[in-house]
C-alpha cells in the first residue's frame, strides 16, 4: 500500500536529524515531525550543553557531511579531544598522584591517526544538522506539529495529529527523549532509577590553552569534567547533589568563578564563565523494549544516561547508524522495513550494548562519588594500575573512541552509494 514517507520520525533533536540524515542518504523518503519550529531550536539559548563525539561518531558525521557544516571559513566548531586525564581527588585539593592518563598517540594505528574525539557544543551541531538536512530532498519538515496518536497496521504506520491531519509510513521512530510521547503511547514502560545529583553545564575561557586534553575529576559528590571546546576554552560539566547544585545556581557571578577556581586549580590559569549556567537533573532511564508494532525508539527514548563518560550521545547516534543500515539491507532482500523481524534485528543489535554500558555507567559513578575511605584508596590504586597495562588502557581509549564492536558502513566513515541505495 502506498504510503506518504518510508519513516516518519518523531523528534527533530540531534539524535532523530542524525537518523533522518542517515536514512535519506540510503534512499529512503524521510519526514521529521517536531512540536517546535526548526528555527526555535537554533537560538543560542535552546541548549547549554556540549558533546562529546567519538572519533567513530564522528566519522558518521563527516560521511553525513555535518562535519563540513560544522567549519565556517577556516574555523572549526569541533575541538579534537587528544589527551584525557583521570584522577581523583577533593575541591581545594590537589588530586590523587594515582590517576589515567588516556594518549590517542597510544592508538594511532587503530584510530587512524585521528583524536579520541571531538568537543562540539551542542548548538553548533544543531546549526550543522539543520544545515544538512535542508540540502537533501527526500527530508521533509513537519513542524510545529502535535501528535495525537497512532495507530500501526499490517502494512504501515499512520500518525494522527491534533488539527486532524494524518500521515503513514512503513515505520515511525521515535527520537522524542527521554519522556517520549510516542513510547508512552506504545505502552512501551521503562526501567529507571535516580542518581540524586544534578549537572551544572557552563562554558568558560581560560588564560593558557588546554591543548586538547580532558580532564575528569572526580569529586566525594561526583565527577568535575573540563571539556577542551575550540580556543581557551571548556566545557564544564559539574555534578553536585542536588542540594549543593542548587545553591551553586544561586550564586552571583564572581562567587561562582571562585568556586570554579577551586575545583580547576591554577593549570590553566585564570579562569572566567562567558555563557550562561544551566541545572539539569540526573538519572539512568532504560526502555524495556525498543520496538512495538512498526515502532522503533532511538537515543534518549531508549536509553538516558549518566554523562560521567560522555557517551549518551554517542549512543543515539550508533542507534541511527545501525538503524539505517538495517534498513538497507531489508530493502536489499526484499523484506518490509516495518516487519518484526527487521525491528527484531534492530534490538539485538543495539540493546545488549546499550545495557552493558548503562549499568557500566552508573556503576562507575557510584564508585566513585563518595568518600569512603577503603573505596577511595582501592579507586585510586585501580586507576593507577590500569594506567600501568598498556593493553587494558588501550581497550579503555578503543572503547571510548568508539572503535569496538560490530560497526554499522557510517560508523566506519562511509556514506552510503548509489549501489547500496
Amino acid at each position: 500500500m502506498k504510503t506518504d514517507f518510508d519513516v516518519l520520525i518523531v523528534g527533530g533533536g540531534l539524535v532523530g536529524l542524525t537518523a533522518a540524515l542517515a536514512c535519506a542518504q540510503a534512499g529512503f523518503k524521510i519526514g521529521v515531525i517536531d512540536i517546535a519550529e526548526p528555527s526555535d531550536q537554533l537560538a543560542d539559548t535552546h541548549d547549554g550543553r556540549a558533546s562529546a563525539i567519538a572519533t567513530a561518531s564522528f566519522r558518521m558525521m563527516r560521511a553525513l557531511g555535518v562535519a563540513d557544516a560544522l567549519v565556517e571559513g577556516e574555523d572549526s566548531h569541533a575541538g579534537p579531544i587528544h589527551k584525557i586525564l583521570v584522577s581523583d581527588g577533593q575541591a581545594g585539593k590537589a588530586p590523587s598522584p594515582l590517576n589515567l592518563f588516556f594518549d590517542s598517540a597510544q592508538i594511532s594505528e587503530a584510530n587512524d591517526g585521528e583524536p579520541l574525539g571531538y568537543m562540539v557544543e551542542n548548538r553548533r551541531m544543531r546549526h550543522a544538522l539543520h544545515k544538512q538536512t535542508k540540502k537533501v530532498k527526500n527530508i521533509t519538515w513537519i513542524a510545529p506539529v502535535r501528535v495525537a496518536s497512532f495507530e500501526a497496521g499490517a502494512d504501515k504506520v499512520s500518525i494522527r495529529f491534533e488539527d486532524g491531519k494524518v500521515l503513514s509510513a512503513n515505520l515511525l521512530v521515535a527520537a522524542d527523549g527521554r519522556n517520549s510521547f510516542i513510547r508512552k503511547l506504545a505502552g512501551i514502560g521503562v526501567s529507571s532509577w535516580p542518581c540524586h545529583q544534578k549537572a551544572i553545564v557552563t562554558t568558560v575561557e581560560h588564560e593558557l590553552p588546554h591543548e586538547g586534553i580532558a580532564h575528569e575529576l572526580f569529586l566525594p559528590s561526583g565527577p568535575f569534567a573540563i571539556l577542551p571546546l575550540t580556543g581557551n576554552r571548556a566545557s564544564i560539566v559539574w555534578t553536585e547533589t542536588p542540594r549543593a547544585a542548587d545553591a551553586a545556581m544561586a550564586l552571583d557571578d564572581a562567587q561562582f568563578s571562585a568556586e570554579l577556581a577551586r575545583r580547576f586549580g591554577n593549570f590553566l590559569g585564570k579562569v572566567w564563565p562567558i555563557a550562561p549556567r544551566w541545572s539539569y537533573l540526573l538519572s539512568f532511564q532504560h526502555a524495556k523494549s525498543y520496538t512495538g508494532e512498526r515502532l522503533v525508539l532511538i537515543g534518549d527514548a531508549a536509553h538516558a544516561i549518566h554523562p560521567i563518560a560522555g557517551q549518551g550521545f554517542n549512543m543515539g547516534l550508533r542507534d541511527a547508524a545501525a538503524l539505517a543500515e538495517i534498513l538497507v539491507q531489508a530493502r536489499a532482500e526484499g523484506r518490509d522495513i516495518g516487519s518484526d523481524l527487521n525491528l527484531d534485528l534492530f534490538e539485538d543489535w543495539r540493546k545488549f550494548d546499550n545495557t552493558l554500558l548503562t549499568h557500566a555507567c552508573d556503576v562507575f559513578n557510584r564508585l566513585f562519588s563518595n568518600d569512603v575511605g577503603p573505596l577511595k584508596h582501592a579507586r585510586r590504586l585501580g586507576l593507577g594500575l590500569v594506567d600501568k597495562l598498556a593493553p587494558v588502557r588501550g581497550f579503555f581509549m578503543r572503547e571510548a573512541s568508539g572503535q569496538i564492536g560490530d560497526l554499522p558502513p557510517l560508523l566506519r566513515g562511509e556514506a552510503y552509494r548509489e549501489d547500496r541505495v
